[in-house]
């Protein structure tokens, strides 16, 4: 029983700790991108589906004009996937002040991937940028993405997601999982190429773009990888920013991962080529990222059987430092307000996140993750 609790502990150590400072390792060094002003910007059509965003529009629009790119280069093509609100109504006025905005609506709701379809099929410009409906993006964001792909062998280029985190312990603790997150795929661009962008702002060129299925769960993971199969690489860069609030409860942050996470299995099945390392350029980055983070629970759950079942001291010693560590995180979701604080929240947001990869499976496995929006 001992091995299998070391084999177990040791994997999951791997997993979190020692492949990230090893990528860190391997990426330092490496040359940085010399970002320079373009004499001339290529034509830019900013994609956004939309599916009842009347509180967010406003927002959105405001942003959007605040950015710093030749306005003659730029539309925006908002598609409202069967919104039943005023988001409808907000884009038809918006179109009488606002050069170059278009939108497309129909009924009923498709789900985002049959969106984006509809949204590049009306588009005219080389490059396209995905952005989602709700978050602000930085005014140099559209200079910053255009510029990286300037590098012939880059393909996708990923905005960075900013979480503001002052809505509490728990919130901030969501926020300190992402920014662990970007640090791994800051270091893998830096290697060679991210395995997927953020969704709320990435840029391709127009001609990298193919259409998506309409039940795919995952368009900013399926999408890279489709231009990682053609030898281009997905980069991470960190000066175009898009702006959002960290979910305010790991609940909630449970059941955007979870979703995430089904959407991982399905683009497993059906990109089998990311399992061979004759066809999968970062290979072993992808299985340590994305397939091992999916097998830890399972780990840590073989860890603590072994544990409990073996004998001697140091499996005895393990069982209680388990049963500890699971009994502070399960109070913590209990409430006990003895445990809100940064360390119990840690291990809450650590328990909640890896109960968020079973989910995930069991949705695939069931046919329970759909393209359906979540309803809020």
């Amino acid at each position: 029983m001992i091995w299998i609790f070391l084999v177990c502990a040791l994997f999951c150590f791997y997993t979190f700790a020692v492949f990230p400072l090893w990528l860190a390792i391997r990426a330092r060094g490496r040359p940085e991108f010399i970002r320079r002003p373009l004499k001339e910007y290529p034509s830019v059509s900013v994609i956004i589906a939309a599916h009842n965003e009347e509180a967010n529009i406003p927002t959105k629009l405001a942003s959007l004009k605040a950015l710093d790119y030749p306005a003659h280069k730029l539309e925006f093509v908002f598609v409202s996937d069967g919104s039943t609100d005023q988001t409808v109504a907000l884009l038809t006025e918006a179109q009488k002040t606002m050069d170059g905005l278009k939108f497309i609506h129909y009924a009923p709701a498709a789900g985002k991937p049959t969106a984006l379809n509809k949204g590049v099929a009306e588009s005219t410009g080389q490059v396209l940028v995905f952005m989602d409906a709700r978050q602000r993006v930085s005014a140099n964001a559209l200079k910053v993405l255009t510029e990286r792909l300037t590098e012939t062998d880059v393909g996708a280029v990923s905005g960075e997601l900013s979480l503001a985190d002052d809505e509490g312990v728990e919130s901030a603790n969501v926020g300190l999982y992402w920014r662990y997150e970007k640090w791994i795929r800051l270091n893998e661009s830096k290697l060679y190429s991210t395995t997927g962008a953020t969704g709320a702002l990435y840029a391709i060129r127009k001609c990298d773009f193919r259409p998506h299925k309409a039940d795919v769960l995952l368009d900013d993971f399926d999408t890279p990888i489709s231009i990682l199969a053609r030898g281009k690489r997905t980069v991470f860069e960190p000066d175009a920013r898009v702006f959002d609030k960290a979910e305010a409860s790991v609940n909630d942050e449970f059941r955007r991962k979870s979703r995430t996470l089904a959407g991982n299995f399905q683009s497993f099945s059906r990109q089998r080529w990311l399992f061979n390392p004759k066809k999968n350029p970062v290979f072993l980055q992808f299985l340590s990222h994305k397939v091992f983070r999916l097998l830890v629970p399972y780990a840590m759950l073989l860890a603590f059987l072994a544990s409990m079942i073996g004998t001697g001291w140091f499996l005895k010693l393990m069982f209680v430092v388990q049963v500890l560590f699971y009994g502070v995180g399960l109070a913590n979701m209990a409430g006990v307000k003895a445990l809100d604080n940064k360390l119990f929240n840690f291990i809450k947001v650590f328990i909640q996140l890896n109960a968020a990869s079973v989910a995930g499976a069991f949705r695939y496995i069931t046919g329970n993750a759909n393209v359906r929006w979540r309803q809020s």
